[in-house]
């Protein structure tokens, strides 16, 4: 096709009978063919004329009310430049572990349809050779006003190889209306703001007259059981992870282990049942049979994709610090999830405008207020206007400073496969808590020889 065809035929040959001067109409012809050819050579690429094309970000998480509202808020803000597309990966359908293995398929593939994941934030080391530094996104402040606890989790090999979404930390969530059926209550609830000891909360065993059970827990072979482990194992200041070296078997880790097992088979104030519990099964259970006390995480509990008869009890709850030991010192695992920026993006600088806006003061206030997101900004635990409007998080802002890192280790997704299976076993009563440490080392071992 001649792009010049129709303005020449549209131009008069014959100048007979006009006063036009040749000279003009040669002239005119010519500025309709650089015209024209400007259009054609650069179609769509001059502002004047149209706006540019509009990058399409898109995001994959479970995508719940609060990410639809701030989706939204930033589309609005943004329309005709960005566009930021949700792709849900919805807890309901798909693990922990089956979601990180679907990211881990469609970074591998190197495929660009995906711009930003939210991950756990111990998946960090395994995704870092598939995610965009961004270090030189954001600055050394905008760094500096987020929570330490959160920023720590997303550097590795002192790279920033992501930025945190949200915070959470492990806490003992209570029924306020089954506390109040015990005998001298009100102690008891001011006991367990102030941190209650686990000898504390085994005698409350007696003044539980609703059900046989007190405690619940997640026990199945995945991550969360990890956590209420090295949860316990903290209150002995004891880890798996020192000096770059995993230790599973020792004194501390052995004892540790057992006392999780006693709750079951010694006190009997934990059902066999939460063996095969991850975050929602263990919360079901508590809600539906009144079982006093669980663990849990604040971000979580929320959407945890309860049944009606379970979701019409959460505002019973109230969270409170893990039992802590004799010598008053108690630990809470840090969790949270982040956002990693694909390689192979192509919209990199809008997909980074996209996490920057998130990290925003009104997002955060949103996140928090509608989905329980634990916000990441200092501001929210140290300005006096913000805690008179969020009085909780000062709450958190002690537990969080208190909190306990799981090892950033390449090989950690790995280890803690390993360790929960061992442990599940040894809840399960099917090998001793020895016998299950002691096989987790050496495998452990295993992996860490033939890891490189």
């Amino acid at each position: 096709m001649n792009p010049f065809r129709d303005i020449y035929n549209s131009v008069p040959h014959s100048t007979a009978g006009s006063n036009i001067p040749n000279w003009l109409i040669y002239f005119l012809i010519l500025i309709a063919i650089i015209t024209s050819l400007i259009f054609y050579l650069f179609p769509f690429q001059n502002e004047f004329i149209t706006s540019d094309k509009v990058a399409k970000v898109y995001f994959a998480d479970n995508i719940t009310q609060a990410h639809t509202e701030l989706i939204k808020i930033f589309n609005k803000k943004y329309k005709g430049k960005i566009e930021v597309i949700p792709v849900d990966i919805p807890t309901v359908k798909f693990t922990t572990n089956k979601r990180k293995e679907l990211i881990t398929r469609t970074l591998r593939s190197r495929n660009s349809r995906i711009d930003i994941f939210a991950v756990d934030q111990i998946w960090i080391p395994r995704f870092a050779k598939w995610a965009e530094p961004l270090d030189g996104y954001f600055s050394k402040q905008e760094l500096n006003n987020l929570l330490p606890q959160a920023v720590n989790t997303c550097v590795y090999n002192d790279s920033l190889f992501a930025v945190p979404f949200f915070i959470d930390v492990g806490v003992l969530y209570y029924r306020k209306d089954l506390i109040k059926k015990f005998a001298n209550h009100e102690e008891i609830e001011a006991k367990l703001k102030e941190g209650i000891t686990w000898e504390e909360l085994l005698k409350l065993k007696n003044k539980n007259i609703n059900n046989k059970y007190l405690y619940v827990f997640q026990g199945d072979a995945y991550e969360g059981l990890i956590c209420n482990y090295i949860e316990m194992l903290g209150t002995d200041e004891g880890n798996i992870y020192n000096e770059g070296k995993f230790n599973v078997y020792n004194s501390k880790t052995i004892s540790s282990a057992q006392r999780l097992v006693d709750l079951i088979y010694k006190y009997k104030i934990t059902p066999q049942e939460i063996t095969g519990f991850d975050e929602s099964g263990a919360y079901e259970y508590a809600l539906e049979n009144d079982v006093p006390f669980f663990r849990g995480w604040p971000t979580t509990i929320k959407y945890s994709n309860l049944v009606s008869k379970a979701t019409n009890k959460l505002n019973l709850l109230e969270a409170v610090p893990l039992p802590k030991n004799l010598s008053g010192h108690s630990t809470s695992a840090i969790g949270g999830w982040n956002f990693i920026l694909s390689r192979f993006s192509s919209v990199k600088n809008e997909a980074v405008t996209f996490i920057k806006f998130v990290l925003s003061q009104e997002i955060q206030e949103l996140n928090y207020k509608s989905g329980s997101y634990l916000p990441i900004l200092k501001s929210f635990y140290d300005d006096e206007k913000l805690l008179s409007k969020f009085p909780r998080l000062l709450e958190f802002k002690n537990i969080i400073e208190h909190g306990l890192h799981r090892p950033s280790d390449y090989n950690y997704t790995k280890i803690s496969d390993v360790l929960s299976f061992n442990l599940n076993k040894a809840l399960k009563n099917e090998i001793s808590v020895e016998e299950a440490l002691e096989t987790a080392q050496s495998q452990i071992n295993s992996i860490l020889n033939t890891s490189f």
